[in-house]
């Protein structure tokens, strides 16, 4: 039993516990026995009380027939009766075997509580009960009796069964353990043969199952399944350290590693070989023991390694040959975070580096010759069109009648063989001015995004004369930066939308950026690429981004789209002139935008139904992407639900895409009738308790329903054309314009609603009676991060409403900080704000009031002099807007100046230019700040001036 301290010490506690259950058995036994004599004895002290204070007058005889009771039998006690003239009886009784009663003795008892009347009162003690029974009559009764004595019957069952049970607990608990001792034998020696015998198979433990029981079964199967996965993870680790040692050691590569602090903790042979650093082991040595930085950036990263978190490649100089390497230095990171090392491995690019600086002074030669070249092309280029030209113009005027056979004959010899020299020169110019472009393409990172924001501010005021919609989108989910040259992409994006505004009358053109799917590349790979051009196969294992430029025009038909794009995907140059002659009858344009997508490594995609417009799509590969988010996602914008109706079913798409983007609930409309708006109500008052709706709505939309309403065809009894009366079937199956105006009518008249009207007019364009019912107001195309600004300005009372019915508690709290509100907006710095614009003049006031600025309007730069003048002491700052009529604010800030007035003037204006910045300042203006009015700016400025004041 040695050998197993847990099963002897397990066999003590069991016995233990048997013991102390034993002993408390008995204890409750004998202590019961002792309370029930006890209780015995104050009970017959009770009963004789009862029955001496029972009868009217007592005497000796009737004490004893109580006596007499049987319950009085059994019982040892001593009785003295003393009457009320002084006589005194003695009763004295004693059990069998005990002793009898020797003395006298009356005890003292003070009684708990006494009167003039009958008391009694008793102890209680180990041995008997004495007691005191005093009468109404004056007899007095004094009572001694003693306790039933402690007998034990060991015959009974009582007393000897708990014991025999203990022992046989025990005796089996004995047994028991002896079995499992038997077991841990088996078990142990088992073990002991597992390790020193390890084994490749997994053998099961030799144990008997009806022998053994379950649990050292399972033990002995887990030891065995143990100690086998331990062998074979031992010949794993031995196999994978072989592996390491031969590709670690024996790599031809320089490999090290360091410790966080910059000391070299290892290097392997080769390292060893070339840098000799074997001659002093016990030395530390450091990185830059062996190697300089390039230049002085990488010799400062070097030297504080410790603060490196991810993977660098470096270039460096060694210290000993004046080699250069490459060197790439990874760090490892903890389980929580914290760098443990780095590994180091070196490469030596020095032959590569000379071959790179060569190939550099060759190409700045070849470049100076191709520059040279394509100065003497387009030289000799210009001379011999120009004869060319002179000698076809020269002889297509000749008139074949006039000449003979033969000399006709000559004629058409000639000029056939001028002009096709002519298409000859044209052709091989064009090559050399695509290789030369293709030689001047310069690769770099591009904001694709500001890059096509740029484009459409180009094509802009184009487009808005033309009466067309411009289309703007950035996908959330399309990379922002791409290696590309900025240059090229612009000029592809001017064309094609030029071209697409060429050929559009009514509707719109879109320019889209979106990241290309693989499912995407797939369908182009073949239903587009791979029929026509194989070369030009898309990689799928590569990001692709796509341009895409839709527009609403006639459309191309079938037969030329088919020929553009033979035309298109055609490497011959001999092609080109049929290719012009295609596109300059279509007017697309592709030419040079095919030809610089081509340099760029993309490709141009067509689309297009008669009738329904076209789209090109502008393929482009994401060379080194970097997905810096465009529209920032926020916590406040999830407590929105934006309402839209938009007369685009694309501009729908786009801003559903968007809102899904940002969390922003969303409700988009492209048409509503009175069941709509009945449905949107309803869902509103749902909506209002747990977010804040805003209305943003089109107002093309709202124009087109107005001037249906007022169009001619509605008046007509009779003689309308097929296509107008299937016009006006078409818009009564859904319903009529009468119900569409109801219907806008009843949302603008929702008061609590803020609302939002885009449209592509400008704001002084909009009818005053229609733009008063609108809190903000954007124009097309769309811009993201302003819809965004405005739905956040617009919502915040409600947001804040939102959080204030859930967490305000105390009423008087808010009257005091109302009437705080009150007494600041009377003390409060009054300034002047000078905007024509309604709209502008509420979103300013309302920003100043949030910002605790009171305000004053003046509508144009009369009313602005009228209006200091009258109020010149309460005003401290003025918000002057540049372009407005009667006086802009140019004029108003020369006109306050000349009067002598320091008053601080900061300008607002939409045209954030150096030009228009510099003419305010000339003007005597105090700061310029930026439409749409950014609050911390504001804020900042006001502070700064309204303090100098």
């Amino acid at each position: 039993m040695q050998q197993f301290q847990s099963l002897q010490r397990l066999l003590t506690f069991y016995a233990m516990t048997l013991l102390v259950m034993l002993g408390l058995y008995y204890f409750n036994m004998f202590y019961g026995i002792k309370k029930h004599g006890e209780q015995h004895s104050v009970d017959t002290f009770y009963l004789l009380q009862h029955k001496v204070t029972s009868g009217d007058e007592l005497l000796n005889r009737d004490i004893k027939e109580i006596l007499d009771n049987p319950a009085f039998k059994d019982t040892s006690y001593q009785l003295i009766f003393i009457t009320p003239s002084g006589q005194t009886y003695i009763h004295r009784h004693a059990r069998p075997g005990e002793p009898a009663f020797a003395t006298v003795t009356f005890p003292t008892i003070t009684p708990s509580s006494a009167n003039s009347g009958s008391y009694s009162a008793h102890t209680l003690n180990n041995n008997n009960v004495t007691g005191t029974i005093k009468l109404k009559s004056g007899h007095q009764i004094y009572l001694i009796l003693r306790h039933e004595p402690f007998a034990i019957d060991w015959i009974s069952y009582h007393y000897w069964l708990p014991l025999m049970i203990a022992i046989i607990f025990l005796i089996t608990a004995l047994l028991y353990i002896l079995s499992r001792q038997n077991s841990w034998n088996q078990l142990l020696a088992y073990s002991d043969n597992l390790s020193g015998h390890a084994k490749d198979a997994y053998t099961p433990p030799p144990f008997s199952p009806k022998k053994s029981a379950t649990e050292f079964l399972r033990l002995g199967h887990a030891l065995s399944r143990v100690s086998y996965q331990l062998h074979s993870d031992y010949h794993r680790i031995r196999t994978l350290t072989h592996r390491l040692e031969r590709l670690v050691e024996q790599a031809p590569l320089p490999m090290l590693m360091i410790m966080r602090h910059g000391q070299i903790s290892f290097f392997n042979q080769r390292f060893e070989q070339l840098f000799d650093s074997s001659s002093q082991q016990d030395e530390s040595y450091e990185l830059t023991d062996f190697f300089a930085g390039k230049d002085e950036f990488t010799q400062l990263l070097l030297q504080t390694l410790s603060n490196l978190r991810i993977t660098r490649t470096l270039t460096v100089y060694s210290l000993e040959n004046q080699q250069i390497y490459q060197l790439h230095i990874t760090p490892w990171f903890g389980e929580h975070g914290q760098v443990h090392n780095f590994t180091v491995i070196l490469n030596n690019i020095n032959e590569f580096t000379t071959q790179i600086a060569q190939l550099q002074q060759q190409n700045q030669k070849l470049q100076q010759k191709l520059d040279e070249l394509a100065t003497l092309r387009s030289l000799v280029g210009y001379q011999l069109r120009v004869p060319l030209e002179t000698m076809i113009d020269t002889l297509e005027p000749i008139n074949p009648k006039t000449l003979s056979y033969k000399q006709h004959d000559i004629l058409k010899t000639l000029i056939k063989s001028s002009q096709s020299m002519l298409t000859t020169l044209n052709d091989t110019l064009d090559i050399g001015e695509v290789e030369v472009r293709k030689a001047r393409l310069s690769s770099e990172p591009v904001d694709i995004y500001k890059l096509s924001r740029g484009v459409n501010d180009l094509i802009l005021d184009d487009i808005r004369q033309q009466g067309l919609e411009l289309i703007y989108f950035f996908a959330p989910d399309c990379p922002r930066c791409i290696d590309t040259d900025a240059v090229r992409l612009r000029q592809i994006l001017l064309n094609l939308l030029n071209n697409a505004s060429k050929f559009t009358i009514l509707g719109y053109i879109a320019l889209t950026i979106d990241r290309v799917t693989h499912e995407q590349i797939t369908q182009i790979n073949s239903d587009y690429l791979l029929p026509t051009n194989k070369n030009m196969r898309v990689s799928q294992s590569s990001h692709w981004v796509r341009f895409s430029i839709k527009d609403t025009g006639g459309g191309i038909a079938i037969d030329k789209q088919n020929q553009l794009r033979t035309d298109v995907h055609q490497s011959n140059r001999q092609t080109h002139s049929k290719m012009a002659q295609n596109i300059d009858a279509t007017g697309i344009g592709l030419n040079n935008a095919n030809s610089f997508a081509q340099l760029l490594g993309g490709f141009i995609e067509l689309q297009s139904t008669i009738g329904n417009g076209s789209t090109f799509n502008l393929y482009l590969p994401c060379r080194h992407p970097n997905y810096q988010p465009v529209y920032h996602r926020s916590q406040h914008l999830t407590h929105i639900h934006l309402i839209a109706v938009v007369n685009q079913a694309l501009v729908a798409k786009h801003l559903q895409h968007l809102c899904e983007y940002l969390s922003i609930s969303t409700t988009i409309y492209t048409s509503v009738d009175l069941a709509t708006v009945q449905q949107l109500a309803s869902q509103l008052v749902q909506v209002e308790q747990t977010l804040a709706p805003v209305l943003l709505l089109d107002y093309e939309y709202y124009d087109a329903v107005t001037f249906a309403l007022s169009s001619p065809l509605l008046s007509k009894d009779g003689d309308l054309s097929h296509s107008e009366m299937k016009e006006l079937e078409l818009e009564n199956q859904v319903f009529t314009n009468h119900e569409k105006q109801q219907a806008l009518d009843k949302l603008l008249a929702h008061s609590s609603l803020p609302k939002i009207l885009f449209s592509i007019k400008p704001e002084r364009r909009i009818p005053s009676v229609l733009l008063d019912k609108y809190d903000g107001f954007l124009t097309k195309p769309l811009d993201a991060n302003l819809l965004l600004s405005e739905l956040l300005r617009l919502t915040l009372p409600a947001r804040k409403k939102l959080v204030q019915t859930a967490s305000f508690r105390n009423n008087s709290r808010h009257l005091a900080k109302e009437a705080n509100k009150l007494a600041s907006e009377t003390t409060s710095p009054l300034v002047l704000v000078v905007e024509d614009s309604p709209t502008n003049q509420k979103i300013t006031c309302k920003i100043l009031s949030k910002l605790g600025y009171r305000s004053v309007v003046a509508e144009d730069g009369q009313q602005a002099l009228d209006k200091l003048q009258e109020q010149r002491q309460d005003i401290s700052l003025i918000l002057m807007d540049c372009r407005m009529p009667v006086m802009d604010g140019l004029q108003a800030t020369q006109a306050i100046r000349a009067q002598g007035d320091a008053i601080p003037i900061v300008a607002l204006t939409a045209n954030n230019t150096s030009e228009d910045r510099e003419a305010c300042l000339l003007v005597g203006m105090d700061e310029f700040l930026s439409k749409p009015i950014n609050k911390e700016a504001l804020e900042a400025v006001l502070q700064r001036l309204i303090k100098l004041s």
